[in-house]
């Protein structure tokens, strides 16, 4: 009796203890589970009452046998009073099943619903990093190195140009495997935010890739601390550090030029595309400087080290 009560013979309970303890329920087994509890629920939830069917049976057929006159033998009389309460039990054994199926049909397409959502959560995640490999593959596709964009990506395992978008989907797979943060080298990590910003520019401002990548590797040099002064300890007073990320740029249309060293913030401010933020620097495409905002339509040239002043 002793071996009896071990883990691995009980019975009852849930499934998972004993000898079964690590062993993934299988799937099945788990949806006709979940469809009996909510089907548990509904039946709940609708009020519905126990079975008296076969209880309000016997009382009318007891009542009917009391009551009945003879009709022959005792089994006739039995017979004849239990044909209409037979019927009435079998009129609500259909209407009960009938409702049972009802709910059970439900109760199915309720758990296969939440089975098919928790699947559909499962490959997102499952899918989320493919999704971010072709993602940076197409951005290193797409600002790779030619004639017209020599400073463009290429393989920087082998530092030949790209031959096809094959080899840069293989190329940005291998380096998220072996990095579990999905590092690169330097210059594939340049890549992809120029990339990004460029994606950002065209989309936003309605210009062309060409125009948005002249804009984005000078905004990337500027964030990179290539303009700032390399002995400045407090890099937030540095070019760098007074970027404004969001709109990065100065538009055009939106500026006129004034005295020298300085460009004029359109006084329609319906037509201006822009938004700029007081204290904040921007690139400005038509000279190729940057510049500060006063927050009264006004921007200046900022002077870099190495520019003079």
């Amino acid at each position: 009796m002793r071996v009896l009560r071990r883990p691995m013979f009980r019975s009852g309970g849930s499934s998972g203890e004993g000898i079964t303890s690590g062993l993934v329920p299988r799937q099945g087994y788990e949806l006709g589970k979940d469809v009996q509890q909510r089907k548990d629920i509904l039946r709940q939830a609708a009020g519905v009452m126990p079975d008296r069917s076969l209880s309000n049976l016997l009382i009318d057929f007891g009542l009917n046998v009391a009551s009945a006159p003879p009709t022959g033998s005792i089994f006739s009389t039995a017979a004849g009073a239990a044909q209409q309460p037979f019927q009435r039990y079998q009129q609500a054994q259909q209407q009960r099943g009938l409702f049972d199926q009802k709910l059970g049909l439900a109760a199915a397409e309720s758990a296969m619903a939440h089975a098919d959502k928790m699947k559909e959560l499962a490959l997102k995640g499952q899918t989320s990093g493919l999704i971010d490999v072709q993602k940076k593959a197409r951005i290193l596709w797409n600002n790779r190195r030619t004639e017209q964009n020599p400073n463009g990506s290429f393989n920087t395992d082998t530092g030949e140009d790209w031959q096809s978008y094959e080899e840069v989907e293989a190329f940005v797979t291998e380096k998220s495997i072996k990095s579990k943060s999905g590092e690169y080298t330097p210059k594939v990590e340049r890549d992809i935010r120029i990339g990004n910003r460029i994606e950002f520019i065209v989309d936003r401002d309605s210009v062309s890739p060409d125009y948005a990548r002249s804009i984005s590797e000078t905004i990337e040099d500027a964030l990179d601390g290539k303009f700032d002064d390399a002995e400045a300890e407090d890099k937030s007073d540095e070019l760098s550090g007074r970027i404004d990320r969001n709109q990065l740029y100065i538009q055009p249309d939106d500026v006129t030029k004034g005295d020298e060293g300085t460009y004029i913030l359109s006084a329609d401010t319906t037509n201006v595309g822009g938004e700029y933020v007081i204290n904040k620097a921007y690139f400005n495409p038509q000279d190729g400087q940057f510049y500060v905002y006063d927050g009264k339509g006004t921007f200046s040239l900022i002077v870099l080290p190495g520019q003079g002043g």
